[in-house]
């Protein structure tokens, strides 16, 4: 990748001023606290009234209940799926969930849409025996997306493709050529309407997806300089070529400041205007339909059973059943309809129809959030000063790059990749095996009980975070990009409603362990151990973590006993149900390159599921991409 240059320095110097409405009259302070508390509620308002309505109008829709295809799920991919096979064939597209609100495009409270549950499913893991010691229960939340649009209105927006070189993986395991980096890399660029820090050379422009430079906090450039001061080059995170250690501040996918997601700008254009999409909201799918057929082929998926608006109903495909539902949601339908490992569905009262080994590779990308670092005075974002009225109305209206200061901030302020010294001696990798998120994020004592309810955090350690009241801070996400370990995804019982049991198995692998306390340590380091950070005298809190109390502050230990705490996922869950040559030769493989499912006929899934975080990083962004890839291969299958 593309190292820094002078040029590419002092334009990002020029860009990372303090915005104009920073600091400026008619600051809200206490009341941008407030506004926080509302979110809440507002969505379960707004969510009622919608709901409401659609109930109304189930009365008079449109009532056909069979079509070309079923889609299962209105998130990232399933929206461009909708988009696209909709162009050719009928198309009915279901989504548990409600339409997005205009609080989902206000990046700067992305992390407080977590586990509100009118827009997210809010699954939790279990109990994480060698990591999350932080979490109440030892338990993470798994946010996932629960309205049209899925995860692309909740997460961030950082637009990051991550290893795409991974797909050649796929392509040689598969022998489909399809998959090869080259052809997938076309995909992300006709996605693209590129605006953000770097050269555009290996980006596209005109796309559906608008990409864009952030506000972002002061420090943020002292944090380019650190990174350059201990051998890391600035960088596009992005581009065609070898995945490699870099620094690079964060672009991300928004329009005017406001976010960019799956359904605004695939769904929403079509929807009410093309007859041959069909979209029902607030359907809850129970499994999949299928149909012994003659000649000796079983298993044939012809529809799906629904409850929407407590009724229930059925719906007739006469091409495919996808299954768009996300990386956990849509294994668990795979279950409920009898097709995963046999003796557990057999052990929850499901008749088993296809024995393969759905759940049974989750992956996840997750670390450990550590911090508070503190900076001077007006470096990082703060809520109560950051947030005026002025920069609310710059916002609304739109408009010019610094449009809407604070508010066009997801507080995500850049990113950095390394490859640790354990993972090159023991011949692992050469590519980086940690990858850390910068978070502008001050706790502050009116914000302990979002950041505990957002990240599942226990009381004593979101007091612990917010001890740096009144001054600025910032956190980093540093996280393992290919964790070794891998954990698994089983049903409760037989009915639909019950949460799954999720188990990702956090840091049981010592490798991961070992190699997320280096990254750790670099972490610190980039903000302790150089000039850069400095000038603005950037250092972590000087006060342990509640859990290593006991521990001498700083050392070694201590080190390794903070990657145990605030133990929390990326959201890059995959692999339940990866890409595969046929199980006979490949014990994980559920579909195909078809991304059909193994044993069945006229099933697909079409989502995180099939990607494993050991080839490519699993992102709403690859996810988007897989939308456009899947619909091409659907279309060509069904010429």
């Amino acid at each position: 990748m593309s190292g820094s240059t002078p040029s590419l320095m002092m334009s990002v110097l020029r860009n990372l001023n303090p915005m104009r409405a920073w600091g400026g009259a008619l600051a809200l302070g206490p009341l941008a606290f407030t506004l926080v508390g509302m979110l809440g509620p507002m969505l379960e308002l707004f969510m009622s009234m919608d709901r409401n309505y659609d109930r109304m109008m189930m009365r008079v829709e449109d009532g056909r209940d069979l079509f070309d295809f079923i889609i299962v799920g209105g998130g990232s991919t399933g929206c461009v799926l909708a988009s696209k096979l909709s162009e050719k064939y009928s198309v009915l597209l279901l989504e548990y969930g409600g339409a997005p609100t205009i609080l989902q495009h206000i990046p700067i409270y992305t992390f407080y849409l977590y586990n509100e549950p009118s827009i997210d499913w809010a699954h939790y893991t279990v109990p994480q025996k060698h990591a999350s010691h932080g979490l109440i229960d030892n338990s993470v939340l798994f946010p996932t997306g629960k309205l049209l649009g899925g995860s692309s209105q909740l997460n961030a927006m950082m637009y990051i493709r991550g290893n795409v070189q991974g797909f050649d993986e796929i392509a040689n395991k598969t022998g489909d050529g399809r998959w090869a980096t080259k052809n997938i890399l076309n995909y992300y660029r006709d996605m693209e309407d590129y605006n953000g820090w770097f050269p555009s050379y290996d980006h596209g422009r005109g796309g559906k997806m608008s990409v864009e430079r952030p506000n972002l906090a002061r420090f943020t450039k002292y944090l380019m300089k650190a990174g350059e001061e201990l051998g890391i080059k600035i960088r596009d995170p992005n581009p065609y070529g070898p995945y490699v250690d870099g620094i690079s501040m964060m672009d991300l996918y928004m329009k005017n400041g406001r976010r960019s997601d799956a359904y605004t700008e695939f769904l929403a254009p079509i929807m009410g205007e093309r007859g041959s999409l069909v979209v029902r909201k607030y359907a809850f799918v129970h499994r999949v339909l299928f149909e012994e057929g003659a000649n000796g082929h079983l298993n044939i998926a012809r529809g799906v059973e629904y409850e929407r608006h407590g009724k229930k109903f059925r719906a007739w495909a006469k091409k495919e059943v996808i299954l768009s539902a996300g990386s956990l949601n849509s294994a668990k339908l795979l279950m409920l309809s009898g097709v995963g490992p046999w003796g557990h569905l057999q052990s929850v009262g499901i008749k088993p129809r296809v024995d393969l080994p759905v759940g049974q590779y989750l992956q996840d990308k997750y670390g450990c959030i550590i911090g508070p670092f503190i900076v001077d005075k007006g470096a990082a974002i703060r809520y109560d000063r950051d947030i005026s009225v002025g920069n609310i109305i710059d916002w609304w209206a739109g408009g010019r790059s610094n449009d809407g200061g604070a508010f066009r901030s997801s507080l995500a302020e850049g990113t950095w990749a390394i490859t640790t010294k354990s993972a090159v001696e023991s011949g692992r990798t050469t590519a980086p095996n940690i990858h850390a998120y910068i978070l502008s994020m001050a706790v502050s004592k009116e914000l302990e009980s979002g950041a505990s309810k957002s990240f599942n955090i226990k009381p004593e350690v979101a007091r612990f975070m917010s001890m740096t009241k009144g001054k600025d801070s910032f956190l980093q996400l540093v996280t393992l990009n290919k964790p070794l370990g891998y954990g698994n995804i089983l049903l409760r019982d037989a009915n639909p409603y019950s949460p799954l049991l999720i188990d990702p198995r956090y840091l049981e692998d010592p490798r991961d362990f070992e190699g997320l306390v280096e990254g750790i340590k670099f972490a610190v380091e980039l903000v302790e151990r150089t000039h850069a950070f400095s000038k603005v005298r950037g250092h972590l809190m000087r006060r342990p973590i509640p859990g290593c109390q006991e521990i001498n502050f700083m050392s070694d230990e201590y080190f390794r006993c903070l990657a145990r705490q605030i133990t929390v996922t990326a959201y890059k869950y995959s692999g339940t149900a990866p890409i595969g040559r046929h199980p006979s030769e490949d014990p994980w493989a559920v579909v195909d390159s078809h991304l059909r499912v193994y044993g069945t006929r006229g099933l697909r899934v079409i989502d995180g599921s099939v990607l494993q975080q050991k080839h490519v990083s699993i992102n709403d962004v690859t996810c988007r991409m897989l939308g456009h890839v899947a619909a091409d291969i659907v279309k060509q299958d069904w010429f």
